[in-house]
């Protein structure tokens, strides 16, 4: 090799992506898809450019990795973990299990051993913090859309680590038998254990104390020195070096001084992140996409459209509204960076089939560059959509933000105390239910072997009964997890929605709370094994998927209806109070409503409906401005839920008063409209009652 083999193709790969990203932005195109462009023309796969020294490239882009991973340790420190709430572990582990379920189906429809399905469902169900980044860089979103997304982000690259872990196990453990197998799940165990616990004791006082110099070029030396010298240590092992590296960020992070490590280290990592994408690039062969169309097309189908309603439905689960999830559903639908590191580990264990690496490549790639269009329209699909809901979902919708606004963190603390056994049990069925899949899938081989000559009978045979008997093991776990999850759902939902006594007003609300909530508990603690197991058996697995969605739908739509009626209550009772208070306030001078100054000041108190009939969250009284843009609209086209996701109870307009209205009802100046629904929701409400017709139009424009 040329003694400057190393230089020639650094020049070639960073001067040839230099070209590309400048082209991509100035053309307001993804940088990241430049990269990948890059890696096209200085690949082996064509001739438009020179080729590049693949050796060498790949080495460089393991540099990248190993730094891409360290930075994502440094964002997840214990604290880092702690501080994005519990709204947010619930929403990630919810899309990455239903990710994970439908990435493992695909595997197993495309002909793939169950463990080559498990690296199918890793690849799909981690979305590019990196591809985000970018995107947000070229086009800023509101602070609490960028917030909530990046809260996501740091839950989904904390579960990513622990599902490379297991996947590194799963391809250390191919073929093995069981005490093989027990040795290597039991070596990286001791390893993580050992490299964490005596990692605390060291590396934050070392680092601390480095920083202390005020050393620029020492506290970069020792954090990357940090990076590859736990990098190795992982290799060395037998585990990957994206482990090795996350590790040494996660303890360099329990430091506290990041903000002095992160920009040192931030220009270092992008150079060779880069790098990796360019590599990434010189993967993508023409042919290998044409001879695997078929699979491109659908695993991108589930990544876009999964990750959608997955994201979609944990957001909303967790306490966002219709218009937040959706947005965030359609932030997140691609996949990149970590999915090449799963696809990776799973070719070079040879348990995934190389051509599966090309398919996640061009995936990535294809979502790329979707991903800035599918940002900037989430909050146009969110009001299109939020109008189209059933009645009784819609009103749902609007209440069960506020339900949950009601468990703010001292209520949350309190309901964890009191429920703490309950929450303890149901963790450890969770838990139980995960190992028996896992074991499942990575014994069922071994075990039908050894029990098909045991007994002398046939290996089909011997597969039903080593399946018959981990449902066996799992039937008591999964009835477990159904008490349990019923039992911490109404232990939440009488926190929130109490009883009083007498005649208890609050319960249809609390039944449908109680049905909502026990929807994420059971989703959260079984499908990383419905994941599992459908890697293993997907008849089966999909089966039981398909009767808990159905069952509790069923049960939501029930609910729904009570609460429905509920509502439907709550709004008379709202347009007597308004009507009583309209009465009252006749005798008084009225406001100067016509000034162009007057916006949608609260007009009315309705604490007294909470108290009458609890359940419809705060409700507020809000007069509609006289310049108001919505005045003379009618509700469907000023689409007031699907834009806020607040609802209207009811219109008092002078002695006229409209109970529930529908989207014909028309929006006047001067209304006072009846809103419910989470705080922000409202918020966002009043401000569009009172924007004048100029501002609107303004914000249109923008849009």
């Amino acid at each position: 090799m040329d003694g400057h083999a190393l230089i020639q193709t650094l020049a070639l790969v960073v001067g040839t992506a230099a070209v590309t990203t400048v082209l991509f932005q100035r053309l307001r195109l993804p940088v990241v898809l430049g990269y990948l462009v890059a890696g096209v023309l200085v690949g082996p796969y064509t001739s438009v450019w020179f080729v590049a020294d693949s050796g060498v490239v790949a080495t460089l882009a393991e540099l990248g990795v190993i730094l891409l991973m360290f930075s994502i340790g440094l964002e997840l420190s214990v604290r880092g973990v702690v501080g994005v709430g519990v709204g947010a572990v619930v929403a990630t582990v919810i899309e990455v299990g239903l990710m994970l379920v439908l990435g493992t189906a695909v595997g197993r429809i495309f002909g793939l051993t169950s463990q080559a399905s498990l690296f199918v469902g890793a690849i799909v169900a981690i979305s590019s913090t990196t591809i985000i980044s970018r995107s947000f860089a070229d086009h800023p979103p509101p602070p609490e859309h960028r917030r909530r997304v990046f809260s996501l982000l740091v839950i989904e690259d904390l579960l990513a680590i622990l599902l490379l872990t297991v996947l590194t196990a799963v391809g250390g453990g191919a073929g093995l038998g069981w005490a093989d197998l027990a040795v290597t799940l039991g070596k990286l165990a001791g390893f993580l254990v050992a490299t964490v616990g005596g990692g605390l004791l060291i590396v934050p006082r070392l680092v601390r104390a480095t920083v202390a110099l005020g050393r620029r070029e020492t506290t970069l030396v020792l954090a990357v020195g940090l990076c590859f010298g736990l990098a190795i240590l992982a290799d060395a092992v037998g585990y990957s070096v994206a482990l090795g590296a996350f590790l040494a960020g996660a303890l360099t992070a329990e430091a506290g001084e990041n903000h002095a490590i992160e920009p040192l280290v931030e220009p270092v990592r992008d150079l060779f992140a880069a790098v990796f994408f360019v590599s990434v690039g010189m993967l993508i062969d023409p042919q290998a996409i044409v001879d695997h169309w078929l699979e491109i097309a659908v695993v991108l189908a589930v990544v876009v459209g999964g990750k959608m309603v997955a994201v979609t439905v944990g957001v909303f689960l967790a306490g966002r509204g219709v218009p937040a999830a959706v947005a965030t559903g359609m932030t997140m639908a691609q996949i990149g960076e970590l999915s090449f590191v799963a696809a990776s580990i799973g070719v070079t264990s040879n348990v995934l089939p190389p051509a599966w690496y090309a398919v996640a490549v061009a995936v990535s790639a294809v979502t790329t560059a979707l991903t800035p269009p599918l940002v900037r329209r989430g909050p146009m699909v969110a009001a299109w959509l939020e109008p189209r809901l059933p009645r009784r979902l819609a009103t749902f919708a609007a209440l069960y933000g506020s339900w949950i606004e009601a468990l703010r963190p001292n209520a949350q603390r309190a309901t964890v105390a009191r429920s703490r056994r309950r929450i303890s049990l149901l963790a450890v069925d969770g838990l139980l239910l995960f190992g028996v899949a896992l074991a499942t899938g990575l014994l069922l081989t071994p075990a039908t072997r050894d029990l098909a000559r045991g007994l002398a009978i046939d290996e089909r045979l011997a597969r039903i009964i080593v399946v018959s008997g981990a449902c066996v093991l799992a039937v008591p776990l999964l009835l477990g997890v159904a008490r349990l999850s019923g039992s911490l759902a109404t232990a939440i939902a009488e926190r929130a929605l109490p009883a009083r006594g007498g005649l208890d007003l609050a319960a249809a609300p609390r039944r449908m709370l109680i049905v909502a909530l026990q929807v994420p508990i059971l989703l959260v603690a079984t499908l990383p094994a419905i994941g599992v197991a459908g890697a293993i058996a997907p008849p089966l697995a999909g089966a039981l998927l398909a009767v808990l969605v159905i069952y509790e739908a069923w049960r939501v739509w029930h609910s729904a209806g009570d609460l429905d009626a509920h509502v439907r209550a709550g709004a008379e009772a709202i347009v007597e109070l308004l009507s009583a208070q309209g009465r009252r306030a006749a005798t008084e001078p009225p406001p100067d409503l016509a000034s162009p100054h007057a916006g949608p000041a609260a007009v009315a108190d309705l604490t007294e409906i909470e108290t009458v009939l609890p359940g419809l969250g705060t409700p507020t009284a809000v007069r509609v401005a006289a310049t108001s843009a919505l005045a003379g609209k009618t509700l469907g086209a000023a689409n007031l839920r699907g834009r806020t996701g607040a609802t209207v109870l009811a219109i008092q307009r002078g002695a006229h008063s409209i109970a529930v209205p529908s989207a014909d009802d028309t929006i006047e100046a001067n209304d006072v409209l009846a809103l419910a629904g989470s705080s922000d929701a409202i918020g966002a409400a009043t401000a569009l009652l009172s924007a004048a017709a100029a501002d609107h139009a303004t914000a249109a424009t923008a849009r």
